[in-house]
This record gives C-alpha cells, structure tokens and sequence, in this order.
C-alpha cells in the first residue's frame, strides 16, 4: 500500500503495470529462446476482409459443384433418351382414367363358386378332424378353457351389443315399412356376420324377425 501511495497508482493501475511488466519479461525470455513470438490479434479490417474471402471460395466452390452436377445429369439425360428412343406419344385424361380402371378390376379377387367353397370346407374339416383325433385330453382341456374363456369375455359381451343395437333400430323406426327395411338389413348382414347371426338366435330378437317373415332365418344361417 505504501508503495502505490508513492507511485500515485490506484490499486487496480498499479494491478495493470505488474501485469504488463510480465507480459514484457516473458516475451523477452522467448525470443532470447529462440522461439517465435507470441500471435498478434488481427485488426477489424483485416478479419472482415478474410471472413468475405472465405464466403467467396465457399460460394465459387458451390458453383462449380451445381455446375457439376448440371452436367452429370445432363449426361444422364442425354444417355436415358439415346436408349430409349422415341418419345411416346401422351395419354389423354380418359385414357389414363381407363387404364388404371382396368389395372384396378383386373387385381380383385374374383369371388370363388360354391364347388370351391365346398372343397375348402372339406378341407377345413378333415384338418380340424384330425388335429381332435391327435390331441391329448390336456391339450383338449385348455382348448375348452380358452374357448369358454374367449365366449364369455369377447363373443357374449359383442351379441348382446349387437342385440341392443337390433331393438334400438326396431324401436326408432315409426312405419311398418320402415321395419321391415330394418329386418332385411340385419338378415343380410346376418349372412355375412356370425356375432349378428347369434344375436338373431335370441329370443326377443327373433320374435321381431318373425314379423316380418324371417321366422326360419335359424334355420338358413
């Protein structure tokens, strides 16, 4: 303290003067060593001017790879048409409206005749025929336990939705004619669902059907 008060340095300047004294000395030492002095910062003007040459060369560098690439695929092009030849002629809208209706028919599945459902129905049951013969009355007895299983928390809960469903539409129709419209929907779909073909066995559903002249519909399912 008493050396700052003789210099008139404040505690801070006099931080500052011994920090550059040993700037000072250490440089000194390394080029009394031999060794290259310390890397001088450069000015604003010239890292402006290095930054602008730098985003030069980058975008001459993307030009010339664009160039390159134009000329790749021109190359390309040029190749593509040389092998396959003449240009063909254009499809108006209606051509290819009919060309990808014809694409589309001629992948459905046609629907198979009654000879081939019959043979697959047989198929079927030889198959389940003789995986019963070949089992064991373990195997038997956890077939039946899942087979409950599967009934009672999957097919029951499903019928009676489906149950429900019937009275709703029977109950919200106001003429005759309108349920009639009703009991023929749900008898063609009963032919094509078995969960509605089960809930068509039920008895109050059943006595509706019976109405309108699907009394035997058990019968035919």
């Amino acid at each position: 303290m008493a050396y700052t008060k003789r210099t008139g340095m404040t505690e801070e300047e006099f931080r500052e003067h011994k920090r550059a004294l040993q700037q000072k000395s250490y440089r000194k030492r390394q080029e009394a060593a031999g060794k290259a002095p310390r890397k001088t910062y450069a000015t604003e003007a010239e890292r402006k001017a290095a930054a602008a040459a730098a985003q030069g060369r980058y975008y001459n560098r993307k030009k010339h790879d664009e160039e390159w690439r134009d000329n790749l695929n021109a190359c390309y092009r040029q190749r593509y048409r040389a092998k396959a030849g003449p240009a063909k002629p254009r499809l108006t809208e209606e051509q290819r409206r009919a060309r990808q209706k014809a694409y589309r028919v001629s992948y459905v599945r046609p629907e198979p005749t009654a000879a081939q459902r019959a043979k697959w129905s047989e198929r079927a049951q030889a198959r389940w025929a003789e995986y019963y013969a070949n089992q064991t009355q373990e195997q038997r007895g956890a077939r039946l336990a899942a087979k409950a299983l599967y009934r009672e928390t999957e097919v029951r809960p499903k019928v009676r939705e489906i149950v429900e469903h019937i009275k709703y539409d029977f109950a919200k129709a106001a003429s005759d004619a309108s349920r009639q419209d009703v009991a023929d929907e749900w008898a063609d779909t009963a032919l094509s669902c078995w969960l509605t073909a089960k809930a068509l066995w039920y008895f109050d559903v059943a006595k509706l059907m019976a109405q309108y002249g699907y009394e035997d519909l058990q019968n035919s399912l």
